[in-house]
């Protein structure tokens, strides 16, 4: 018989680095181990669903957990991913999970051929009596298609070597369900990053998290503020690492972990095919990953040219050979703050600044594409109005500020001041506004921006039109 584990704490799902050819980087899986360890998580967990477990072949999860176990050398916990679709092929990975040293096994549910209530029960059952270790079961229906229902999990509780679930549904109120139910007799793991805190606050026990490759210390310090009873410090540490959070569940789990970790450092490698292919992880998406990164302190934010205050629109007018002349009888508006410049112009559209418009919008250069100011999709301000970025757009994170948040935080100056009632009905037929913005590319929080660019805007306006 084999006693039950203890499950405590934060325990990664560790991920599996690979190289271009789908090899395994051994060196790297240390990385990431030792990374994981020094930030205090309690155990760890190789060759599960993070780890790209469906994508080895039986001798390479094999060559995982025995490297892991090696490696780790009795510092924390082992806890062996040996789920398999068929029940005999589960036992097998999990009896020899037991004989090179793992402390327990995470064992998923079968899938792709969805067994009945009574056939995971029977599967449960015969890995727990005969795989000589402590197993956790581990519902995550959104992969295996089936769920492991509260009663169900009750029942497989009075077994002697089911130690825990972890439950990845991602569905709170079915965690909270499954810990009401069970009442004790084994514990419940949140296995679904976004639901941490409400899991561990509900009395979750332990986790084993994707993210906790990138962030065990975080969910550390939370559960130790929730057992404080401090919830609202719980709370803020949940909040500030809920956008990495989600896009690591949505996102396949292990590319932006892998992801994340490269940027840190840590030779994570890439994933197997077909995760590892151009549109797993856009240029966009890699983007934001790093700034959550810059948030929490992991890596140092990147040094970019700093806003540029006063923006010379004769200048840009001659990046697009637009004569300055255009520029004559158009009033001038100029404002800025700590994160967003703008310099406007407002002028007639049968007068030079007309000209200029229709130019500047039908003759893109690149890096300086001007965009048409709308409020939502279809929806444009008026006077009709295009923005341009007062200096040649050459990342995607400068990308992502300005034709995002500073268009919207422009078009909304420009609705409110319409609302104002200073805008004449003639000004609002004839004119046309020609932006020049930039922002500032330390900028973080998506809304700031937004903010702060509808203030500055706002101000330029005020400036012409009182």
């Amino acid at each position: 018989m084999v006693s039950k584990f203890e499950l405590e704490g934060v325990m990664p799902a560790l991920v599996t680095p690979f190289t271009r050819d789908g090899d395994i980087i051994e060196d790297g899986f240390r990385e990431v181990i030792d990374y994981t360890i020094e930030k205090g998580a309690t155990g760890v967990v190789p060759a599960g669903t993070t780890g790209e477990f469906v994508y080895m072949r039986t001798e390479e999860r094999k060559k995982l957990l025995k490297l892991a176990v090696e490696y780790v050398d009795g510092r924390v916990p082992v806890i062996a991913g040996t789920g398999q679709n068929s029940t005999r092929a589960t036992i097998a990975m999990t009896q020899y999970a037991a004989d090179i040293g793992c402390d327990a096994a995470l064992v998923v549910s079968p899938f792709y051929l969805r067994p009945s209530a009574k056939g995971y029960y029977e599967h449960y059952a015969a890995v727990a009596r005969k795989g000589n270790l402590p197993i956790i079961l581990y519902n995550i229906p959104q992969c295996t298609l089936g769920e492991l229902g509260s009663n169900l999990v009750y029942d497989l509780a009075a077994l002697d070597n089911v130690a825990g679930i972890k439950d990845s549904s991602g569905n709170i109120g079915k965690t909270v369900e499954l810990i009401q139910k069970l009442d004790g007799r084994i514990p419940v793991l949140i296995g679904h990053d976004e639901c941490f805190l409400s899991a561990v606050a509900a009395g979750a026990k332990a986790a084993i998290l994707a993210s906790a490759n990138v962030i065990p210390h975080f969910w550390l310090d939370i559960m130790k503020k929730v057992r404080e009873g401090k919830i609202d410090e719980a709370m803020r540490i949940q909040h500030s690492v809920q956008t990495f959070a989600r896009i690591v569940t949505r996102n396949g789990g292990a590319p932006p972990v892998k992801a994340a970790l490269k940027m840190m450092g840590i030779n994570a490698g890439k994933s197997r095919l077909p995760l590892n292919t151009g549109g797993t992880l856009t240029v966009e998406l890699k983007d934001d990953i790093r700034m959550e990164l810059e948030k929490l302190e992991l890596i140092t934010s990147i040094l970019r040219e700093p806003l540029v205050s006063e923006l010379d629109l004769v200048a840009l007018f001659k990046e697009f050979d637009i004569p300055a002349e255009f520029l004559e009888g158009a009033k001038i508006g100029q404002a800025s703050n700590e994160q967003v410049s703008a310099t406007i112009a407002i002028g007639t559209k049968g007068g030079g600044l007309g000209r200029a418009f229709v130019k500047l919008l039908t003759q893109a250069k690149v890096g300086h594409e001007a965009l048409s100011v709308i409020l939502e999709p279809n929806l444009f301000v008026k006077p009709s109005s295009i923005m341009v970025p007062a200096r040649p757009i050459q990342s995607m994170r400068q990308a992502s500020l300005f034709y995002g948040p500073v268009q919207s935080g422009a078009a909304k100056a420009i609705a409110a001041y319409l609302d104002t009632g200073r805008i004449s009905s003639e000004e609002l037929k004839n004119d046309v506004i020609v932006m020049a913005l930039d922002v500032d590319l330390n900028s973080r929080d998506r809304r700031d921006v937004t903010d702060e660019a509808e203030n500055a805007v706002g101000r330029a306006l005020a400036d012409v039109w009182g």
